[in-house]
């Protein structure tokens, strides 16, 4: 097998060759703990988003299966119990669920339930801003 000899002008000298593996190294290491951060965050901000939108949809459950004319008509306070019931994994401090019923909670009517949720990011713990996660659910009452 035959080998160019490298021109004298392109080959680098021993000393300049020996750190740039451990600063190459180095920034392959930031970008891929970076990229695996990310992933997490994301992995995070959609299980919150599927546990408050079931917790929702079984709240919009609830208060249409116990409309005015069932024995026991749900208020809002017990919708949103309903709703905190399901969500196990996040902080329930920064949880609000809203419920109304158009035009009230009598059969055929409408209810709607909206929860909104202020996820916290651990990529920047010191900001104080959060991403809203928020879903709706809207249900005919059927009692």
């Amino acid at each position: 097998m035959f080998r160019m000899p490298i021109p004298h002008s392109l080959s680098r000298p021993k000393e300049a060759q020996r750190g740039s593996s451990l600063v190459e190294s180095s920034i392959v290491a930031i970008v891929f703990l970076l990229l695996l951060a990310s992933i997490t965050e994301f992995g995070r901000i959609g299980m919150a988003y599927n546990l408050v939108s079931f917790a929702t949809h079984r709240g919009a459950r609830y208060a249409a299966v116990r409309g005015s004319a069932s024995g026991h008509p749900a208020a809002g306070s017990d919708v949103q119990t309903e709703v905190q019931s399901y969500i196990n994994a996040l902080d329930l401090t920064k949880l609000t669920v809203t419920t109304t019923w158009t035009p009230n909670n009598s059969p055929g009517s409408t209810v709607k339930v909206v929860s909104s949720y202020g996820f916290q990011s651990i990529l920047i713990p010191m900001s104080s801003s959060l991403i809203t996660v928020k879903t709706t659910c809207q249900e005919v009452i059927t009692q």
